[in-house]
C-alpha cells in the first residue's frame, strides 16, 4: 500500500474509533442501573481488584488509550467511581506491555469476531433485554477496529525511502529518538506495536537498542498527546480521567528519558546496559524496557493518590450542568431510613427547581437576567438527575413496609413525576418562544409568559428549600385557576397583530405550556411535605 493510499484509512480509522466511544457511552448509559452500579463499585472495591481488572483491560485491548475512553464512559454512566476510574487506568499502562512479550497474538480476528456477533444480536429481536450490553460490546469493537486501522495506515512508512534516513538520525540522537516515539504515538495509536516494529529494526540491525529504547520512552509522551487529542469531546470526570492517563504517562516517559541521558554521560548504568548481564534477547531487551515504563504509571499513580483529584479539578474544571446531574444529597445508606431518605430527595427535587429557570433563560425579554448556561446541557443534566431521583425513589418503596411511610413515599414519588413532567412543559413552551421573531407583538408575548413562569419556578423553590407558609399561599394565590383570562389571552393571540397562522399557532402552544406550567406547579406544591409545627 501506497503512503498516499494510507491517508483515507487514518482517516475511516479515526472515524471508527469515534463511533465506538460515542456508542460505549451511549450503551453504558442504559446500564446504568443501581444494580448495575453496585455490581460495578464490587468489582474495583480494593486496589488489588483494580490492579487486576486495570491489567485485564490492558492486556485485552492492547491500548491505553481505549481503556482511558472506555474508563471515560463508564465514569459517564455512573458505573464507576472516579477515584477508582483512576487506579484502573494506571494499571491498564503495565497490562499493554504483554503484547510486547507475546508478538504473535493477533487481535484482528478477536476484534471482527466481537463486531459480527454483537452486531447480529443487536439485530436479534429475543436479546432486546441485552441491547445495551451489545451495544457497549459493538462499541468496544468499533474503537478497537478504528485503532487497527490507525496502525495499518502507519505500514507504509516502513517501505518509504525517508525511513532509512531517520533510522540514520535516530542513531545518532537519544533526544531525537524520543521527539520520535512521541509523533509515532501519536500516529499509530499503539506503543505495543511500536515495540514489536522496533524490535524488528533491532533485529535486522537498522537502529540501536539504547535508541529503541528512547523511542520507546518517547512514546509515553505521546500516548498523553493522543488522549488529548481524541478526548476533545469529553469533559467533566471524563474529561479527567483522559488527563490523568496523560499525566501518568508523561510522568513515566520523562522519568525514564531522564535515566537514558544520564546513563549516556556515563553517571550511571544504561537499562539495557543492566539488562545485558541477565543475557536476555535483544526483543526481550526492549520488552522489559516497555514494562518497566509501564510499571511506572501506577508507581506515580500511587505517589499522586492524594493530590490526584485536586489536580485534575485545577486541569478540568466541574461545569455547572455536571455538577447537576450528580446526585448531592442521595445516599446509598440512606435507604434503611425512609424518613432521612424522604428528606434527601426532597433536596434534590429542590436541586431541580433551582435549575430549572436556566431553560428559560433563551426566551427572556431581557437576556441580562439569563444564567449563561447552555439550555441543552441543562436539561440533559436535569434528565439525568430525575432518573437518579426516581430510582432511588423505587428502590426505597421497595423496601418500605410500613404504611405511614409508604404515603410519604408515594407522595414523592407523585411529585417526582410532576417534576418530570414539569420540565418537560418548561422547556416545551421556552423553545416554542424562541421561534417566535424578536421584537414581535407575539415574542413579547411570549417572553411575557416566560417571566411570569420564572417568578412562579421562583416561588415554588423557596416553598421546597423553607416551607414557609407565606411562599405556599403565594404559590397557591398564582398559580390559581384563571381560565377566563387565559382564554382571553388565547383569542387575542388569534388576531392578525401576532403575525403569520403559524406565529399565532406558536403562541397558542406556548401559552398551553404556560397553563400546564402552572398547573404543574401547584401539584408540586401540593405533593411537598408540609412545616412541622413545633
Amino acid at each position: 500500500m501506497a503512503v498516499y493510499e494510507s491517508i483515507p484509512l487514518l482517516l475511516a480509522g479515526l472515524v471508527f474509533f469515534f463511533l465506538g466511544l460515542d456508542g460505549i457511552k451511549a450503551s453504558l448509559k442504559g446500564l446504568a442501573s443501581r444494580s448495575m452500579r453496585r455490581r460495578a463499585h464490587a468489582a474495583v472495591s480494593s486496589p488489588l481488584r483494580a490492579a487486576i481488572l486495570g491489567v485485564t483491560f490492558g492486556a485485552l485491548s492492547q491500548s491505553a488509550t481505549a481503556v482511558s475512553f472506555l474508563l471515560a464512559g463508564l465514569v459517564s454512566a455512573r458505573l464507576l467511581p472516579l477515584q477508582r476510574a483512576l487506579s484502573v487506568v494506571a494499571w491498564a499502562n503495565p497490562g499493554t506491555a504483554f503484547f510486547a512479550f507475546l508478538a504473535a497474538i493477533n487481535l484482528n480476528v478477536a476484534t471482527m469476531w466481537l463486531i459480527g456477533l454483537a452486531g447480529l444480536g443487536l439485530r436479534n429481536r429475543k436479546l432486546k433485554s441485552l441491547s445495551s450490553a451489545l451495544g457497549a460490546i459493538l462499541g468496544i469493537g468499533f474503537l478497537l477496529f478504528g485503532l487497527m486501522q490507525l496502525k495499518r495506515a502507519a505500514e507504509p512508512m516502513q517501505e518509504a525511502d525517508w525511513f532509512a534516513t531517520v533510522s540514520i538520525a535516530l542513531n545518532g540522537s537519544l533526544v531525537l529518538g524520543f521527539i520520535a516515539g512521541a509523533l509515532l504515538r501519536v500516529i499509530i495509536q499503539s506503543s505495543s506495536a511500536i515495540v514489536v516494529i522496533l524490535i524488528a529494526l533491532c533485529g535486522k540491525g537498522v537502529l540501536g537498542v539504547e535508541q529503541a529504547m528512547m523511542v520507546i520512552h518517547g512514546t509515553g509522551i505521546g500516548i498523553g498527546l493522543s488522549v488529548i487529542l481524541l478526548g476533545q469531546g469529553l469533559r467533566g470526570e471524563a474529561l479527567r480521567i483522559s488527563y490523568w492517563q496523560a499525566i501518568l504517562n508523561a510522568c513515566a516517559a520523562t522519568a525514564m528519558g531522564v535515566w537514558m541521558l544520564f546513563a549516556a554521560t556515563d553517571l550511571v548504568p544504561s537499562l539495557p546496559k543492566l539488562l545485558l548481564l541477565t543475557r536476555v534477547s535483544i526483543e526481550t531487551d526492549l520488552a522489559i524496557g516497555f514494562l518497566l515504563q509501564m510499571l511506572c504509571c501506577p508507581l506515580v499513580g500511587w505517589l499522586l493518590r492524594n493530590q490526584s483529584e485536586q489536580i485534575l479539578v485545577r486541569l478540568a474544571p466541574e461545569a455547572a450542568e455536571d455538577e447537576l446531574a450528580r446526585p448531592r444529597y442521595l445516599d446509598e445508606g440512606a435507604l434503611e431510613e425512609s424518613e432521612i431518605a424522604i428528606d434527601l430527595v426532597a433536596r434534590e427535587q429542590a436541586r431541580v427547581m433551582t435549575a430549572l429557570p436556566a431553560l428559560l433563560d433563551r426566551a427572556r425579554l431581557d437576556a441580562a437576567s439569563a444564567s449563561g448556561l447552555n439550555h441543552v446541557d441543562v436539561r440533559k443534566a436535569l434528565d439525568t438527575l430525575d432518573t437518579e431521583i426516581a430510582g432511588f425513589l423505587a428502590e426505597l418503596a421497595a423496601r418500605e413496609t410500613d404504611h405511614d411511610h409508604g404515603v410519604a413515599i408515594a407522595s414523592a414519588i407523585a411529585r417526582q413525576q410532576a417534576l418530570i413532567e414539569l420540565v418537560e412543559a418548561v422547556d416545551s413552551m421556552a423553545a416554542a418562544v424562541t421561534r417566535l421573531a424578536p421584537d414581535s407583538a407575539a415574542r413579547m408575548l411570549g417572553g411575557g409568559l416566560v417571566e411570569a413562569s420564572d417568578v412562579v419556578l421562583g416561588t415554588l423553590r423557596e416553598w421546597l428549600e423553607q416551607r414557609d407558609p407565606v411562599d405556599r399561599a403565594l404559590l397557591d394565590e398564582m398559580t390559581a385557576d384563571r381560565g377566563d383570562q387565559m382564554e382571553g389571552v388565547r383569542r387575542n393571540a388569534a388576531g392578525a397583530e401576532f403575525g403569520s397562522p403559524a406565529d399565532q399557532a406558536t403562541v397558542l402552544y406556548a401559552t398551553s405550556m404556560f397553563e400546564r406550567t402552572m398547573y404543574l406547579a401547584r401539584r408540586v406544591a401540593g405533593s411537598a411535605p408540609s412545616p412541622q409545627v413545633d
